[in-house]
């Protein structure tokens, strides 16, 4: 666009497509649809890409397995940006 600094904008939602979530401020949505949130144990986090091929057992024993692997992860990461904090605090 010549450089002239603008920044590009996406274009306005397609008010016909009835695929897109919408929401409003105040309202919450839910993704269970989409399968559970893998937290890894760096801190980034990743979806089950075949989650709407699985059987219901199959998600229900999937859901339980993540949850507890995510809570499990998530205590470690706060153990770990504690002990850098602390560190730091040290140094200070």
């Amino acid at each position: 666009s010549g450089g002239d600094g603008e920044i590009p904008k996406l274009p306005p939602p397609d008010p016909s497509n009835s695929d897109i979530p919408t929401i409003k401020l105040g309202e919450t949505i839910r993704f269970e649809e989409w399968g559970p949130i893998i937290l890894n144990t760096d801190g980034t986090t990743r979806r089950i890409e075949n989650w709407d091929q699985l059987t219901e057992k199959e998600k229900q024993v999937t859901w339980r397995r993540i949850s507890k692997r995510n809570e499990e992860r998530r205590l470690i990461l706060l153990e770990q940006q504690q002990q850098q904090q602390q560190g730091r605090t040290q140094e200070d």
